[in-house]
């Protein structure tokens, strides 16, 4: 199958799609720069459609649950996992294990939906979120929690200070960093987490030490 069926859109502007999965890791070789503003205008289009679903669906809620539904729906885990259902990893020419780790798919998934924006109206972005996100806007009833919110309520319950975050590394040129942060516990386990900022790292690595709590509480 290909990505257009998957998507329900057939591109009249290839080149769109071609640069959506074309991340900055690439762009020595082919769209990277276009893939960044792709991927800025296709945030601001999945919040927008979003938060009219939430807005429709949660007619009685009040503006603060609303915006934690929209930050988790919107999130990069989120996105993550939208990615890993449209199995996005096969059309982008980088090896999995490269991905692993990384915001990539996340951000791919953001710029998709931006070239379906340009090429087909609001109404193409529309079909595509509303296909991957309703079961998800339907299904928040109990307002989600991010991992560093779980792993820090969890430190908490333990008797533990809060979680430590500490940068231990940088790489790519200054338009394209990616930076490597670190999480530790009281109780010495430990996990990093990769991001284009320090934010995205940190989501990451809290999102890899929730894995090894859960882990350990099954």
């Amino acid at each position: 199958m290909i990505l257009e069926d998957i998507l329900g859109y057939s591109f009249k502007r290839k080149i769109l799609l071609t640069q959506a999965l074309t991340p900055p890791v690439l762009q020595q070789r082919k769209q990277g720069k276009a893939f960044e503003r792709l991927e800025f205008l296709g945030d601001r289009v999945l919040g927008l459609v979003i938060a009219e679903a939430l807005y429709v669906h949660y007619s009685h809620d009040e503006e603060g649950k609303l915006a934690k539904r929209l930050s988790y729906l919107t999130s990069r885990e989120f996105c993550h996992i939208i990615a890993e259902r449209i199995d996005l990893a096969q059309f982008i020419p980088i090896k999995i294990d490269e991905l692993k780790g990384t915001s990539v798919l996340a951000n791919c998934v953001e710029s998709i939906i931006a070239a379906l924006y340009i090429d087909g109206g609001l109404e193409a972005s529309q079909n595509f979120i509303h296909k991957y996100w309703s079961d998800a806007i339907h299904n928040v009833e109990e307002l989600p929690k991010d991992s560093k919110t779980l792993v820090q309520e969890w430190a908490q319950k333990k008797g533990m200070e809060i979680p430590e975050y500490k940068e231990i590394g940088r790489s790519g040129p200054d338009h394209a960093p990616n930076y490597v942060l670190e999480i530790s516990l009281q109780n010495g386990w430990t996990a990093t987490g990769e991001g284009k900022n320090k934010k995205y790292a940190e989501r990451d690595a809290a999102q890899k030490l929730w894995h090894i709590i859960a882990s350990q509480k099954s």
